[in-house]
C-alpha cells in the first residue's frame, strides 16, 4: 500500500509541475489564470504521463513515442496554413500577445507543443533518471518567457512551481537513503544548486518597491546626458514645459521607440500646448496637467451611435422632432485597438489616440491612470518602464466623414449647444438615465470646448489675421475653414528637415510668407495660429505617427523620426478633428532603415525560428540519448584506466545497472551476493568480473590487462541482459 502511494505520489507531483507550467505559460498570452487551454494543459499532461509510463512497458514502445512525437510535430501544419501567418505566430510568440493578437490557432498550439515536450521531458528526468538541476531548469522555462515577452507573472506559479521541486528533492533524496545508497561527491552541490534556485523562485514573492530612491535626483544627472553621440543616446518621452520635443526627436538619432498592433495607422497624442509664446518662439500650457481617474467610465458615451440611439429613445417617448437631430438615425460608430510594445523606451506618458476609450496596462503595476480634458493619458509613475506594454481602445476617426455626409457639421456652435441642451433636459424630466448621461457627456465636451477658446484667446499680426480672413472668406461653418486653410499648405510649401531660417527670422511670419519651408512644428504652429485668427477653436498637439510594416497590414512602427506636431479642431457637431498642414507622407511603409536592427525582418525571424527549432531538436535527442552518451563516455574513461582502477569502476556501474533497473539496493551487498543476484536476474556468471575485483580490491593484488578486458566484455554482456530482462516479484 505505502509503495502504490508513493509511486502515485510521485505521479501527482509531476503532473502538477507540468500543469503549473502550462498554466503560466498561457497565463502570458491570455492574462487568465483559469482557462481552456489550462484545463487542456491539465488533462493532455496527465495522458502524455500515462501514455509514456505505458509505452516503457512495451517492448516496442520507444517506437510508439517516435510515432506520437512525429504526429505531435505536425500539430502547426494544421493549425499554422501559410508563411506569413507562420511569421505572425512567431511575433505573437517572442512578443506576448502585444505586437499580435492572440488567434486560438496560436494558443492551441503552443499548448499542445509546450505540453508534450515540456511533460516528456519533465517524465524522463523524475522518473527514468532523477536530475534535480535539470527539472529546475525545466520548472524556469516558463519564466524565462515572460522575461523575454515582458511580462508580469503571478507570484502563485513561483511558489508551486518552487514547492514542487523542493517536495521532488526530498523524494528522489529519502529514497536513495532507504536503498541504502552512497552518497556522491557532487550530492551537497547538487542540495546547494537546488535550494539556491528554489529561493530565487520564492524570491518573486517579495513586493518589489515602485519607486527608487534618490530617483529624482539620479534622473536630474542623466537628463543633463541625454542626447549624445550615437553610441551614448538615449531617449526618455516626458512632459515638457514648452513645445518642441518633437523637433528634439526628430533630429537625433533615429531609434525605433514602440511597435504598435492595430487596423490602421493613427496619430497618437503625447501632449496637448495652448498658448504661443513669441518671445521664446514656442507653445507653453495654460494650466498644470491634471485629469480625470474615472474617464473611462464616460469616454466611451462620447459615441455617435450612442448619442443617435438616445436621441431616438427621446423621439420614442414623445420629444419633439428636429431636422437636425433625425439626421444621426442610423449613424454607426467603428470601435478599434491598439497594442502598443515600447521598446527600451521609458515614459511619462500614454500614448493615446484622439478618442482613447479604455487602457489596459498589460505588465505594469499602477495605483490609477487619468485623461486629461484634452486627452493626454497619464498614471501615477513618475516613468513607465522602458518595456512597457499596454492597449488603447478608440473610437475610429472615419466617423467624420458619416457626419459630414449627413449635414451634421453645418450647424452653428450656438445652436448646437441649445439642442444638446434642450435634449438633456427633456431626458431628465422623463427619467431616462442612460440617455440623459450620454447626452450630457457630449454637452460637456461641447461645453469645454467654449471654454478652451476663452482661455486661449491669442492675438496675432496684422499679417496672420489677414491671411486668415482671405482665406475663410465668405465661409459660415467650422469644418469648411479648417479645411481651406489645410489645403493652403498643401501648395507652395516644402516640408524640409534639415532647412534652417536664418538668425532671428525664425517667426511664424517668415515661415507663411517668406521660406515656406520647414518641418512639423512650423507648419502645426502656422495652422493654429491662422485657425484661432478665423475663429476656430484649436490646440496645438505633439506625439506620434506611425509606419506600417511592408506586406504585414496591422503591424506599424513608431520611430523618433516618426515624432509629429499637428492641430486639432474643434468642429461643431462632430467634437475634436485632427487636420493635417504637413505636406508630407509620414505614414508610408517604410521600405528600409538606417536602423537595421529596427526592421523586423522576415527572414531573420525565419532564421531565428528555425535555429529554435534545431535547439529544440538536439535537447530532444539529447534526452533521448544522453543513457547511451553517458554510457560511451564511461567505457571511454574504463578504456583509458589502469587495469586495477578499470575492474572497480567496472564492478560499481554494474551495481548501479542492476539497481536502476531491478530497484534493490546493491551497493551494500558483497561481491558473491552481488554475483548471485546477478546470475538469478540476468541467467549470466558474473565471475569474471567479481574474480579480478576481489583480488584488485580484498588481495591487494594487481590486474593485469587480459583480467581487464575479461571483465570488460563480462560487463558488456551483462549490460546488455540487464536492459533486456523484465521487472519481476519475488
Amino acid at each position: 500500500m505505502g509503495d502504490k502511494l508513493a509511486k502515485y505520489g510521485e505521479l501527482l507531483l509531476l503532473w502538477i509541475l507540468c500543469t503549473v507550467s502550462v498554466s503560466a505559460v498561457a497565463y502570458i498570452y491570455l492574462s487568465t489564470i483559469i482557462n481552456a487551454y489550462t484545463i487542456l494543459g491539465a488533462v493532455m499532461s496527465a495522458a502524455v504521463i500515462l501514455f509514456i509510463g505505458y509505452v516503457r512497458k512495451k517492448k516496442l514502445g520507444g517506437l510508439l513515442y517516435v510515432a506520437v512525437l512525429v504526429c505531435v510535430g505536425l500539430v502547426p501544419s494544421f493549425t499554422i496554413n501559410s508563411f506569413s501567418e507562420m511569421l505572425e505566430f512567431i511575433r505573437w510568440f517572442f512578443s506576448g500577445s502585444e505586437a499580435v493578437e492572440t488567434k486560438f490557432d496560436f494558443i492551441f498550439t503552443l499548448t499542445v507543443l509546450m505540453c508534450f515536450f515540456f511533460t516528456s521531458a519533465a517524465y524522463y528526468f523524475t522518473k527514468v533518471i532523477y536530475r534535480s538541476s535539470i527539472v529546475t531548469l525545466l520548472s524556469l522555462v516558463p519564466f524565462a518567457l515572460a522575461v523575454k515577452t515582458a511580462t508580469a507573472m503571478p507570484y502563485g506559479y513561483a511558489a508551486i512551481l518552487a514547492a514542487v521541486n523542493i517536495i521532488i528533492f526530498v523524494y528522489n533524496a529519502r529514497k536513495s537513503l532507504l536503498s541504502g545508497a552512497k552518497p556522491q561527491g557532487n550530492a551537497a552541490l547538487i542540495v546547494y544548486t537546488d535550494f539556491t534556485v528554489a529561493v530565487i523562485l520564492l524570491a518573486l514573492l517579495l513586493p518589489k518597491p515602485s519607486v527608487t530612491p534618490y530617483y529624482e535626483n539620479f534622473k536630474e544627472l542623466t537628463d543633463k546626458f541625454q542626447i549624445g553621440g550615437s553610441n551614448e543616446q538615449r531617449y526618455t518621452g516626458e512632459y515638457k514645459n514648452m513645445s518642441g520635443n518633437t523637433d528634439l526627436l526628430r533630429r537625433g538619432e533615429n531609434v525605433l521607440i514602440y511597435i504598435v498592433n492595430t487596423d490602421s495607422p493613427v496619430y497618437m497624442k503625447t501632449q496637448v500646448f495652448d498658448i504661443y509664446d513669441r518671445e521664446k518662439g514656442g507653445w507653453v500650457e495654460a494650466d498644470e496637467m491634471s485629469g480625470s481617474k474615472k474617464w473611462q467610465e464616460t469616454a466611451p458615451l462620447l459615441s455617435y451611435e450612442k448619442l443617435s440611439e438616445a436621441v431616438n429613445s427621446l423621439y420614442e417617448n414623445g420629444m419633439g422632432q428636429s431636422d437636425y437631430l433625425n439626421k444621426l438615425s442610423g449613424i454607426t460608430e467603428k470601435e478599434s485597438y491598439a497594442l502598443i510594445y515600447t521598446q527600451s523606451y521609458p515614459s511619462v506618458y500614454v500614448l493615446a489616440p484622439l478618442r482613447a476609450t479604455e487602457l489596459t496596462l498589460s505588465n505594469i503595476k499602477t495605483r490609477f491612470n487619468a485623461r486629461t480634458d484634452d486627452g493626454e493619458i497619464f498614471t501615477n509613475l513618475y516613468y513607465l518602464p522602458e518595456n512597457a506594454n499596454y492597449t488603447i481602445r478608440y473610437y475610429t476617426e472615419d466617423i467624420f466623414e458619416q457626419l459630414l455626409s449627413r449635414g451634421l457639421c453645418d450647424i452653428d456652435f450656438l445652436d448646437y449647444d441649445m439642442l444638446l441642451y434642450w435634449a438633456w433636459i427633456y431626458a431628465m424630466s422623463m427619467d431616462m438615465e442612460e440617455e440623459a448621461e450620454v447626452i450630457d457627456t457630449f454637452f460637456d465636451s461641447h461645453i469645454y470646448a467654449e471654454e478652451y477658446a476663452e482661455k486661449t484667446v491669442t492675438e496675432v499680426s496684422p499679417e496672420i489675421q489677414a491671411l486668415a480672413d482671405e482665406l475663410t472668406e465668405g465661409m459660415e461653418y467650422d469644418y469648411q475653414k479648417a479645411q481651406a486653410i489645410e489645403q493652403y499648405f498643401h501648395s507652395g510649401f516644402v516640408y524640409d528637415l534639415n532647412y534652417e531660417p536664418p538668425e532671428e527670422s525664425d517667426t511664424p511670419e517668415f515661415f507663411l510668407f517668406e521660406s515656406k519651408k520647414g518641418i512639423c512644428s512650423d507648419f502645426a504652429t502656422a495652422y493654429t495660429l491662422l485657425a484661432r485668427a478665423a475663429g476656430l477653436t484649436v490646440r496645438y498637439v505633439e506625439g506620434f505617427v506611425m509606419q506600417s510594416a511592408e506586406n504585414t497590414p496591422q503591424l506599424h512602427y513608431i520611430y523618433t523620426d516618426t515624432a509629429h506636431a499637428y492641430p486639432e479642431v474643434y468642429i461643431t457637431g462632430a467634437g475634436w478633428q485632427i487636420y493635417e498642414p504637413t505636406p508630407a507622407d509620414l505614414t508610408a511603409p517604410r521600405a528600409s532603415s538606417e536602423n537595421q536592427e529596427s526592421k523586423t525582418d522576415p527572414l531573420a525571424i525565419l532564421f531565428t525560428a528555425i535555429i529554435a527549432v534545431v535547439v529544440i531538436g538536439i535537447f530532444i535527442l539529447l534526452i533521448i540519448l544522453s543513457p547511451k552518451i553517458a554510457e560511451g563516455m564511461f567505457r571511454l574513461k574504463v578504456r583509458f584506466s589502469d587495469s586495477g582502477k578499470a575492474v572497480i569502476l567496472l564492478y560499481n556501474r554494474h551495481a548501479l545497472n542492476m539497481e536502476r533497473k531491478f530497484g534493490e539496493s546493491c551497493k551494500a551487498l558483497t561481491p558473491e551476493q552481488l554475483r548471485d543476484y546477478t546470475e538469478s536476474r540476468t541467467a549470466l556468471s558474473l565471475e569474471p568480473l567479481i574474480k579480478p575485483f576481489v583480488k584488485t580490491c580484498y588481495g591487494g593484488i594487481k590486474t593485469d590487462s587480459n583480467e581487464k578486458d575479461t571483465a570488460f566484455y563480462c560487463y558488456k554482456m551483462q549490460y546488455k541482459a540487464i536492459r533486456k530482462a523484465k521487472k519481476r516479484k519475488d
